[in-house]
């Protein structure tokens, strides 16, 4: 998505303000830099060299590199400025037309794999269902609307709702203004610390999005093979993720293999995404 010119860059900005060594003084540089990449993702768009889910995928990385520069730099209120026009202007349009208060659209670019590969679920009575890190919701209320429309489906979302101030009430929002609250349960904190208190073997579709370190995503793998029931979906998102590559470790695949080298078999794969179909 992001081209080779400014993917060493955009690397390069993310371990400096991770190691904190970047100051306003560069400030101006990344943004003509920025700016340049969103141009070219709009012009790559146009020639067909880009997908509509590519120039998505693309502008969602920018914004959350803008986003990093206002949260982890001493910032006057001019550059404050100036990045927050560009992280408009990086928002896909999806974003800036919605009913609800999102600030990122990573899902709404694989509803058709979700269609293709879990549309057998739409209208299934008593659907139990799991997401492990909601975030605002949108995959939420995606779920709840499309898969989970028969009669007594419920759909638990757990998150600490601590990536930034307002998350969850942007999430509470976006499920009342979606129409789901009644079908959504809301579960705050940490998925090893809340997931042990749900019954085993009850869950017919889990999807786990939360945190994608190594142990992080083995504990959840292992406490949700627990609760799904024999027949049921465990799915795994961000399978082969490549937004921060090597340095960052952001992909679940690794660890999404060693739970399952000796569970189950990966039954179908999909982009940025893995699913495991129970066989016990």
């Amino acid at each position: 998505m992001l081209s080779d010119r400014f993917r060493s860059s955009y690397l390069d900005y993310f371990q400096r303000l991770q190691e904190r060594t970047l100051d306003e003084q560069e400030v101006p540089a990344i943004v003509s830099d920025v700016t340049a990449e969103l141009e070219d993702l709009r012009l790559r768009y146009q020639a067909g060299q880009v997908t509509e889910a590519g120039l998505a995928y693309g502008r969602t990385q920018i914004r959350d590199l803008l986003q990093r520069l206002i949260d982890g730099c001493e910032l006057t209120t001019q550059t404050r400025r100036t990045i927050d026009r560009l992280v408009v202007d990086s928002l896909p349009r999806s974003l800036l037309s919605a009913p609800g208060r999102y600030t990122q659209d990573w899902f709404s670019v694989h509803e058709e794999h979700w269609c293709r590969h879990f549309g057998h679920l739409a209208g299934q009575p008593g659907l139990q269902a799991v997401e492990i890190g909601s975030f605002e919701g949108r995959s939420a209320c995606w779920i709840v609307q499309n898969l989970l429309v028969g009669e007594n489906s419920r759909l638990i979302c757990i998150d600490p709702f601590t990536d930034y101030p307002g998350q969850e009430a942007n999430f509470d929002h976006n499920v009342r203004a979606a129409g789901c609250a009644e079908r959504i349960v809301k579960l705050r904190g940490r998925s090893q610390q809340l997931l042990p208190y749900l019954a085993a073997e009850s869950y017919d579709f889990i999807y786990v999005d939360g945190s994608h370190q190594v142990l992080d995503v083995l504990q959840d793998a292992a406490m949700c093979w627990r609760l799904v029931r024999p027949g049921g979906l465990l799915v795994f998102d961000d399978y082969e993720h490549s937004l921060f590559p090597n340095s960052f470790g952001m992909s679940a695949g690794p660890a999404i293999d060693t739970f399952l080298v000796s569970r189950v078999k990966i039954s179908l794969t999909v982009a940025f995404g893995a699913v495991a179909g129970m066989d016990r």
